[in-house]
């Protein structure tokens, strides 16, 4: 009898380790799921925004062209947007394995620091060239360039990630799923609204 109840608790503690295991694993899953659908719309924005497709295709005339190229004459318009989700697909997946490794804490704070960069840098810049056009008496073209906006973005994103707690970053972390996928699609409306109001 006691040896049956020996085997019992080994058996147990079997179940028991196979379950954590089973945990840690579900958790790394879903870190980098999460992760990934947060990394890909945001570098595809970015990726769309700066203009970095990884290949340019020419369905006209059925040529493909490595990184960024205009069309020549007689070639039709270009297609970039392959480009950009062929790039975007493989950084996400090296930002959602390196967010499988990194503490989660760590993670929570970088999540908070990516998407509030996001969202402050074209906030930023669109500021900027109200306020500069509205009130410079100088000729303000350095303002069409994405990175003048660059340092008051990062200088609000540091203050937003200084401020907030870890324990907030670890509840919204899930939510920003939802959250940045509209964002982004906000500023791909917005960039693409010239071809709707023509």
């Amino acid at each position: 009898m006691t040896r049956t109840l020996g085997v019992g608790e080994e058996l147990s503690a079997l179940d028991s380790s196979r379950v954590i295991g089973t945990s840690k694993s579900a958790a790394r899953t879903r870190t980098f799921t999460f992760a990934f659908g947060i990394a890909f719309t945001l570098l595809y924005t970015i990726y769309e925004r700066l203009n970095w497709p990884l290949f340019t295709w020419q369905p006209a005339v059925g040529k493909m062209y490595f990184w960024l190229h205009r069309p020549l004459s007689g070639e039709g318009p270009p297609m970039y947007w392959y480009g950009w989700i062929a790039l975007a697909i493989p950084s996400a997946l090296v930002v959602s394995c390196v967010a499988t490794i990194i503490p989660s804490r760590s993670l929570y704070r970088a999540t908070i620091f990516c998407c509030a960069l996001a969202a402050l840098w074209p906030a930023s810049l669109a500021a900027l060239r109200i306020y500069i056009t509205d009130w410079a008496t100088f000729d303000a073209d350095f303002l069409n360039s994405v990175w003048v906006a660059t340092i008051p973005a990062l200088v609000g994103t540091a203050a937003i990630t200084y401020f907030i707690s870890s324990r907030f970053a670890e509840r919204v972390w899930t939510s920003w799923l939802l959250i940045v996928p509209i964002g982004g699609l906000v500023v791909l409306g917005n960039s693409l609204l010239i071809y709707f109001v023509r």
